[in-house]
């Protein structure tokens, strides 16, 4: 049965019966707003389904206390996790009060449900703050290997903790135990069967990005962009019908592509592909400003660094300029 077919039904019962049915229809919402599609339409079913489930454990809970508290903690990690426009810290709120309803429990259950708090914690934090982060990201990572065997999405989320920590570790500068964890990531998505690889591309490819970046870092110039190619054109079909969910990442990239033409004296093409890249940004900047007027910063300054590789060091002086007004503002 479909579960939107499926959700409908069990409403009409737990009308009935709401001890009997409404866990079951709470589950079932859990599940809807987890469910991954690359469209952003598809994402407010699923925080309309994380909402519905919430409000759903917290009246089970009232009734039946110490009963559905791994249940609401599911549900609210669920709810955390959807991207949409919650606040980082109301997700963290969320974050801790899961973290609290399972962090001494010891059964497989309320183990996966504290390493996807810890996971979704980390996350929301790595821009702001790495450290704290870091933390979390290897906590989530040390939880998950202790419920194997994992399902595909456990396994998906160990690959994510390693990203997580990937970028922190390149935040914090730690080259090489970046490099080791992106690499771990981007194995760890490979060995997912086919379609779950293609339901969790978001998440692959921001892997694979931070995997080409570590690999530019340490000079791999021809590597990195042999690792970029596909990941660029899949990024480029995807931004076509979701862009402000794909440039964020395919900037990201492009960036790193321009950087490895710059090293490996290609001049046109790296000062192309850093024009495209900031084009990108510029583009997120106009329609998200909030979120990405300081990553347009960010990329004008590597587009400097680019730019002064090849020789171009007047727009260097510009774009650094750029960055340097927009940083004041």
């Amino acid at each position: 049965m479909l579960i939107a077919a499926r959700i409908a039904l069990l409403r009409q019962l737990s009308r009935v019966d709401p001890a009997r049915f409404g866990p079951t229809l709470a589950e079932a919402l859990v599940t809807r707003s987890q469910q991954v599609k690359i469209r952003r339409s598809f994402v407010r079913r699923r925080t309309a389904a994380a909402d519905e489930a919430v409000a759903l454990y917290r009246r089970l809970v009232r009734d039946r206390p110490a009963r559905h508290e791994v249940g609401l903690a599911r549900a609210l990690v669920a709810q955390a996790s959807v991207p949409d426009d919650r606040t980082v810290r109301s997700a963290l709120e969320q974050g801790r009060e899961a973290i609290g309803y399972v962090e001494d429990a010891d059964d497989r259950d309320a183990l996966a449900v504290l390493a996807a708090a810890q996971l979704m914690m980390a996350m929301h934090l790595q821009a702001e703050a790495p450290d704290d982060a870091l933390t979390l990201a290897e906590q989530a990572h040390r939880t998950l290997s202790l419920c194997a065997p994992l399902t595909t999405r456990e396994r998906m989320d160990l690959a994510r903790t390693r990203t997580v920590v990937g970028y922190c570790r390149t935040t914090l500068g730690e080259p090489a135990e970046a490099l080791t964890a992106r690499e771990e990531a981007v194995e760890l998505f490979q060995g997912l069967p086919f379609w779950a690889r293609m339901r969790y591309m978001p998440a692959r490819l921001e892997a694979v990005t931070g995997l080409a970046h570590s690999v530019a870092t340490y000079g791999r110039w021809t590597e990195a962009l042999t690792l970029a190619a596909d990941p660029r054109e899949e990024l480029v079909f995807w931004s076509r019908w979701e862009p402000i969910r794909a440039l964020p990442t395919l900037g990201t990239l492009l960036l790193v592509i321009a950087r490895c033409h710059a090293e490996l004296d290609e001049p046109e093409a790296a000062v192309t592909t850093a024009a495209k890249a900031i084009e990108h940004y510029r583009w997120l900047a106009e329609h998200d400003p909030v979120r990405h007027r300081g990553r347009l910063a960010v990329a004008l300054r590597a587009q400097a660094v680019v730019l002064q590789a090849v020789g171009r060091h007047e727009e260097a002086v510009r774009a650094a300029g750029e960055a340097e007004t927009i940083e004041s503002r």
